[in-house]
């Protein structure tokens, strides 16, 4: 019987074992080996982060200008054209009978603020304008603005009253609710003044956001 082989066969022993143990680790340290064998029960689980779309809906409304008033009652339906101020501060007018004006500093349809729109009550020759029938417009009635993507809001007349053209408050009308969406008609009203060519009051017909589609 030969005896040399047995030492040689013990040092491969060893030395093959260490190798095993040097892979393990190795393994164990680059995170190779699957999470059973890597926890412990000292182990803290880090929290997992939740992603965000980037394809996440934007949450904020888009206002567009307004392109059309209409109040089917009243047999008002006229387009709008944008209208800023004149050299006085006042609020400037369409130049066409038929059309009315949008404040371009207002609010737009559906935001919260005031629409300010006005319009003609007559022509030149007293034939009815854009906003003749609004003298007759009563609260409960429904005004629909249609914006420049085709979208309808809802306003109801909730008031309509005169007020001087010389009123030092005149201007409070024009003014934002907060927490609202509004919106304010304005034409001429009241008694015709032949030496300044206008009427001595303007009717104001007020009214709030209830839907829109």
């Amino acid at each position: 019987m030969n005896l040399s082989n047995g030492p040689k066969k013990f040092i491969f022993l060893i030395l093959f074992s260490a190798l095993l143990l040097g892979s393990g680790y190795l393994a164990y340290a680059k995170g190779l080996l699957p999470d059973f064998v890597r926890k412990d029960e000292t182990s803290v689980e880090q929290p997992v982060q939740e992603q965000v779309s980037v394809f996440e809906p934007v949450t904020k409304p888009i206002f567009m200008p307004p392109i059309h008033v209409s109040i089917k009652e009243r047999n008002i339906s006229a387009d709008i054209v944008e209208v800023g101020l004149q050299a006085d501060g006042t609020l400037d007018t369409p130049k066409k009978w038929n059309e009315a004006g949008w404040y371009k500093k207002s609010a737009k349809p559906g935001e919260e603020g005031n629409v300010i729109i006005n319009a003609h009550f007559d022509d030149n020759l007293g034939r009815p304008a854009a906003f003749w029938q609004l003298k007759n417009a009563t609260v409960g009635d429904t005004v629909l603005l249609e914006d420049s993507l085709g979208r309808l809001y809802a306003y109801q007349i909730v008031d309509s009253f005169l007020v001087d053209i010389k009123d030092p408050d005149r201007l409070e009308v024009l003014e934002d609710t907060k927490g609202k969406s509004e919106l304010t008609l304005i034409t001429c009203g009241g008694i015709w003044l032949p030496g300044q060519s206008t009427y001595d009051k303007r009717l104001v017909v007020k009214a709030e956001l209830i839907d829109s589609f």
